[in-house]
Formats: structure tokens, sequence, C-alpha cells
């Protein structure tokens, strides 16, 4: 049970702590866990895998849904508790046992059922994700003191809908923060790349703050092309990737 719940508080902490996501689809596989979502204005694409399989979803796939009732639901102090209870549901299916749902109980009694999206139900609010990879030019780890930095400018300009373009001169690369109607700045962001950018392109700068700031207890890469952007953030139990499209 311990393990279920630390992986569902992680999935949550990546994906709908971000604010932007609806639904997660969770795929057991053998031997990892997969897992993917993309919010409705297709801003970020998330494709993760967990380091260890989640058992109770080994050949099967299912939705996480109504993400803010399951978040309330792993921090209710008595669910949390370590003598708090946490049960998948299983039915039959057509002849096959399916996960239904999710049961809750505290050691004072107390008791909720979290239903999961099955069948037809995820198939309708969440196509699958196709995305084959990319090649990037720009690979680095990004510094807490640069997140910090880019949060900072962030804040100081405070403008709707913030966006920055990558650029390149040289070894060095940084983010042109402001489309240039208005207030902007420049950040570097590292001084020893060794690829280099031929398009500018604009990317929504609160999103991807958001997720480098996942990055307080996991190794983070961001990865840049002439596309997209990517980041891969390690949490320890699993590996999620975020893909990151220019705004149109």
């Amino acid at each position: 049970m311990t393990h279920l719940k630390d992986t569902f508080k992680d999935i949550l902490k990546h994906t709908y702590g971000l604010g932007i996501f609806e639904m997660v689809r969770i795929t057991g596989l053998p031997d990892s866990t997969g897992i993917e979502t993309v919010d409705p204005n297709k801003t970020v694409i998330v494709k993760a895998v967990t380091n260890e399989p989640v058992a109770e979803f080994v050949d099967t796939t299912v939705g996480l849904r109504a993400l803010n009732t399951l978040d309330g639901f792993l921090k209710y102090p008595g669910y949390d508790a370590e003598d708090g209870t946490m049960k998948v549901v299983t039915q039959d299916r057509n002849g096959t046992i399916t996960p239904f749902s999710v049961d809750f109980k505290s050691a004072d009694g107390d008791k909720s059922n979290y239903r999961l999206a099955v069948g037809a139900v995820l198939d309708q609010q969440m196509a699958t994700i196709e995305f084959k990879g990319a090649d990037f030019k720009i690979n680095i780890v990004p510094e807490e003191k640069i997140i910090k930095r880019l949060g900072l400018m962030n804040s100081t300009l405070s403008l709707t809908d913030m966006t920055f373009t990558p650029k390149t001169d040289g070894t060095t690369l940084s983010f042109q923060i402001g489309d240039g109607s208005s207030d902007s700045a420049n950040i570097i962001i590292n001084n020893d790349i060794s690829g280099s950018l031929s398009t500018e392109r604009q990317f929504p700068l609160d999103v991807v703050l958001k997720i480098l700031k996942l990055s307080d207890s996991g190794l983070c890469v961001l990865s840049i092309n002439d596309k997209l952007i990517q980041i891969t953030i390690d949490s320890g139990l699993g590996i999620y990737t975020y893909i990151i499209p220019p705004k149109q």
C-alpha cells in the first residue's frame, strides 16, 4: 500500500501540481508503470515511467480523473497516516478483472471511495498520446540559481502569458523574456553549450518555470532544439519527460 500511495503522490506532484492537467492515463507494464497526460490546450505533453511497477495496475490501463479529489484524499490526515489504508478495488468487465476504484480508510473508521476512469470513459476523455521522441541540440542541467533568477524576473515583469525565446551566441545560451512589445529581459542560462539554435520560437515561461521547480528533489535535464523544449526530471520513483511546443 505504501508503494501505491507514494506513487500516486509522486504522479500528482508532477502533473496535478502544475495546475493545467485534467486527467492522467496509467498503463501497467510487467517491469514499470507508464504515465501520460496532456493539457486541453496542448501546452505540455507528459510521458513518464516509474522505476518499479505498481502491482495493482500490471497489464491494465486506467485513468486518474478528478485530480483535486484524489489529491485531497491522499492528504487527508487519517488516510495519510501510517495506519491508514488504501486499496484498489477491481471488478469483472466482460471476463477481465479490471481496477475500478480506490478505497481509503482511516484507523478511526473514516472511509472514501475514488473512482478510476476505465474503458470507453477513459478513451473518450483522453486519447493516447503519440510522441516518438526527438533529437536535441542542447542538453544542460539547469542550476538552482538560474531557476531562481528566471522566477524573480518573471515576477518582476509580471505580464500575462509571459513568453521567452531561447537564443544561442557561441557557447552561451540565454532566454530572452518578453516579445519585444513591452518590458523585457535577457537571462544567461549557460555559458558552456556545444549546440546552437537557428530559429527563434516563443515558449510559455510560467509553465516551464513550474516544471523546472519540480527538480528541487531530483535530477533535471533541460533540452532544446529548433522546435521543442524538453525537460526530464528523475524524481527517485520515476522519470518524467515534459515536452513543450512553442506558442502559436
